[in-house]
């Protein structure tokens, strides 16, 4: 008997091996994946999961974004006394219209109404152009909307000139500002802001620095292209202005 069954067990564990052999099968996958389910749940218990550093360094780098854009919208408050500002998040932006229109997350229920000004912590974002009860669409200073002008001033030596923001061009970041003052003395580097003209933004909100000037052929205005200070690539957060 002792004979037949150890001859029995001999035959089973040679046909296992024959098996394993012709389709290069782990025998012991068995014992190995029971050890698995009896032991991961102790070892990851008792054990803290490591982040890879990239992984790591990529989560910092954006919790670092997120503040630095939270100090820039509160330390604005100084300049914009007469406003309620309403701090907002963006929840919504569709690549077809990515320099047209993004959307937000406060609307009627938080005093927001159409035409507000929109600003983030380093300046003009653009204006809402419709308001739900919860949600709003801001148009952007970038829209390619040729109705969408904007009422500008540059600050250049001791002197203020005014132009028109009509338009801007992806290819080279740019804003497109009109202006018909012959004044020479315009420069890189001059400062950008809102005139208040219009009674939709106030006015000295920055947009942005003068790149270049180019004159057209006939001389009657000229073309200044403006760097926005407003990443318009990359946002997180917003404030909308209401007037008190």
């Amino acid at each position: 008997m002792l004979k037949t069954r150890n001859l029995f067990i001999f035959i089973v564990i040679y046909i296992l091996s024959f098996i394993a052999i012709k389709g290069n099968i782990n025998i012991f996958y068995p014992y190995y994946y029971l050890k698995d389910l009896i032991y991961f749940p102790v070892l990851a218990s008792s054990k803290e999961v490591e982040l890879d550093s990239n992984m790591q360094e990529g989560i910092e780098m954006e919790l670092r974004k997120e503040l630095e854009e939270l100090k820039n919208l509160h330390n604005i408050d100084s300049t914009l006394g007469e406003f309620t500002k309403v701090n907002a998040m963006i929840i919504e932006r569709n690549k077809m219209y990515w320099f047209n229109t993004l959307t937000i997350n406060k609307g009627k229920s938080s005093g927001i109404k159409e035409d507000m000004a929109v600003i983030t912590g380093k300046g003009l974002l653009g204006r809402i152009s419709k308001v739900g009860n919860n949600t709003s669409e801001v148009k952007l200073i970038t829209t390619n909307d040729v109705n969408h002008k904007i009422s500008v001033m540059i600050k250049t030596n001791d002197n203020l000139v005014y132009g028109i923001l009509s338009g801007y061009e992806e290819n080279n970041n740019t804003l497109q500002v009109i202006s018909s003052n012959k004044d020479e003395s315009i420069k890189s580097g001059d400062f950008v802001y809102t005139s208040g003209m219009g009674g939709i933004f106030p006015s000295g909100i920055l947009i942005g620095q003068v790149l270049e000037i180019i004159p057209d052929k006939y001389e009657v205005s000229k073309v200044i292209q403006v760097t926005p200070s407003t990443n318009i690539q990359d946002l997180r957060f917003v404030s909308v202005l209401i007037r008190e």
